[in-house]
């Protein structure tokens, strides 16, 4: 069944929608459902007033290309109508966003359409292509505002207060005073800070997790009985945490360990904030080499090489300080604007300035510049703090 032959936002056209994207990226490989089900959504009582359908679906694994790699799953939810957002890498050693584990660089975007929005996950080393997609909340009775989050959709442990809404649970966001003051500002559980947004969460739905020192990914040791990545994740993501809970929202890796390979997976239980983590011994492959990046045009003006511009970074990062020095590339200026007439080149050699049609190719080389400047070695502390890479 064709995703229009079904509701727009909807539980069947978003599955859907990510198995006909999958497909498009991997025309050889078959997309597999790893796991479907539904949130429940609660104000203060236990009874739900509503529910969300959560799926995660895997593409790829242990032997699949080093490309596409996750500018071109961006540029395929662009072109299926999705906004897709900026991706990241998360750096070694740190965390992806509250309870997530960043597996030694796996890389992050959204995409968002029609209520519903996706997250994506490619893998390090090459690792597994993940969506989690989840839809609008379907009420049960009365229309609310959509909640910010839900105990699937969040990385990290809900507020108290909000339960994961983001607003204040009495005036649900409007911001109304029963007082009859009109002060606009709410006058209920969100105290001096609305209007309407939590007081404790200050409307981000989300407080850091509470689990006491997260496990480190390269702890447990390996189990054996699978022969793919995707197999050792669909047996992941049916064991439930020590509370019960099975929703987590997994990330993964795969690296050469002597003459084995091995899968790791990571993530926080969305219930209690536990950090988890398997890995799996699979039969050993060659992995793939990831492919160089596409040639930069010639200068239109002297037929001259270029580097890339990098214009819209408030704090740039490391990667790009680095570049920088080098002379590998180009800054367009301060602040973090990015305009839809950004330069996307400029030449080496008569320093000439334009903007390309290609903008994947563009987006492809500079991440490739960045990656390899990245790895280089730290650059000189200039006093800025570490940003991700947008």
């Amino acid at each position: 069944m064709g995703a229009s032959a079904v509701a727009e936002g909807g539980a069947a056209w978003l599955r859907q929608e990510l198995l006909d994207i999958s497909s498009s990226l991997y025309p050889d490989r078959r997309p597999v459902v790893v796991r479907t089900w539904c949130d429940t959504v609660r104000l203060h009582e236990p009874r739900p007033v509503g529910r969300r359908h959560v799926l995660l679906v895997a593409v790829g694994g242990d032997a699949r290309p080093a490309s596409p790699d996750l500018d071109d799953v961006s540029h395929a939810f662009a072109a299926a109508g999705w906004a897709a957002g900026s991706w990241w890498t998360a750096s070694p050693g740190r965390a992806a966003g509250p309870g997530h584990e960043d597996l030694a660089g796996g890389r992050l975007a959204t995409a968002r359409r029609a209520g519903c929005a996706v997250r994506i996950h490619e893998g390090a080393g090459p690792g597994i292509l993940t969506f989690t997609g989840w839809t609008p909340v379907e009420f049960t009775g009365r229309a609310l505002h959509q909640p910010l989050f839900t105990t699937s959709t969040l990385d990290g442990v809900l507020c108290d207060d909000c339960h994961g809404w983001g607003i204040c649970m009495d005036c649900e966001g409007t911001g109304r005073s029963d007082s009859g003051m009109s002060w606009g500002r709410c006058w209920c559980a969100a105290g001096n800070s609305g209007p309407g947004r939590c007081v404790e969460c200050r409307g981000s739905g989300a407080t850091p997790a509470a689990a006491d020192g997260a496990d480190d990914v390269t702890g447990p040791p390996a189990e054996e009985g699978h022969v793919s990545g995707i197999e050792a994740l669909i047996d992941v993501a049916h064991r439930p945490c020590s509370c019960g809970e099975l929703r987590c929202l997994w990330n993964n890796t795969l690296a050469e360990d002597g003459e084995r390979l091995v899968a790791r997976f990571g993530g926080a239980c969305q219930r209690c904030g536990a950090q988890r983590s398997y890995a799996f011994t699979l039969p050993h492959r060659e992995l793939p080499a990831s492919p160089p990046p596409p040639p930069p045009p010639p200068c239109p003006r002297c037929g001259g090489t270029p580097v890339p511009v990098v214009g819209g970074l408030h704090l740039p990062g490391t990667a790009t300080l680095r570049a920088q020095e080098l002379g590998l590339v180009a800054a367009a200026r301060e602040g973090c604007e990015v305009r839809r007439d950004d330069p996307h080149w400029q030449c080496a050699s008569c320093r000439h300035r334009w903007r390309d049609a290609d903008e994947l190719r563009w987006t492809k080389i500079l991440r490739h510049v960045l990656d390899d400047s990245d790895a280089s070695g730290p650059v000189h502390d200039r006093g800025r703090p570490r940003t991700r890479e947008t």
